[in-house]
């Protein structure tokens, strides 16, 4: 709580970051993180779990689950923080895996995730047989990225991400510009899904 607490003071006099404070439901007083992200102003949380070191479908977490649904908040997950070849050789933590995430997704159909930091392999292998997950386009890369995304997934279900600081903002950002998308697809990607997403 108290990293939680000092982002939400850097960013209060700033009215354009609006900011989604982590919470670890591995910790025993994971309800006052709860209650912490549900004063926010998005009402929404983040998991780190493979850095955290818990698996996202441990029955464990039935409970922590089940109250985030009955609070309405909204979940954002990240799949991988950095690029794993630039990763320090020591600093051992893997993505979440694809099979892990699926079985959360099943476990819990009535969450509805936005994933951050998921590989285009990634997104494709769970729509398979998952459809109630959302993805950002920050790891998306491929050849001509969101336009290859769009051929497999829907586009009302993707956001776009920057990963600013760990990328470079205008390279996030010209991937959307310079996309082979129609109008409407590039105003929903671009911020359109974010906003029925966060109810701004």
């Amino acid at each position: 709580l108290p990293a939680n607490r000092a982002l939400f003071a850097a960013v209060r006099r700033t009215p354009a970051l609006l900011p989604v404070p982590s919470v670890n439901p591995a910790l025993a007083h994971w309800r006052e993180q709860l209650d912490f992200a549900a004063a926010g102003p998005l009402r929404a949380l983040k998991l780190y779990s493979n850095y955290h070191n818990y698996r996202l479908d441990s029955h464990r977490f039935d409970a922590f689950f089940a109250e985030v649904q009955q609070r309405k908040l909204k979940l954002l997950i990240s799949v991988r923080l950095e690029d794993d070849r630039h990763r320090y050789f020591a600093l051992r933590i893997k993505d979440v895996p694809t099979k892990q995430i699926a079985a959360f997704l099943k476990r819990y159909p009535g969450l509805h995730p936005l994933l951050l930091g998921a590989g285009l392999p990634n997104v494709r292998e769970l729509a398979k047989t998952c459809e109630n997950f959302s993805t950002d386009t920050s790891f998306i890369e491929w050849i001509e990225s969101l336009a290859t995304l769009v051929r497999k997934f829907p586009a009302r279900r993707i956001m776009f991400g920057s990963h600013t600081p760990f990328f470079v903002t205008d390279a996030s950002a010209a991937k959307l510009i310079t996309a082979k998308l129609s109008a409407s697809h590039r105003a929903a990607i671009g911020l359109g899904n974010a906003e029925r997403f966060f109810g701004l």
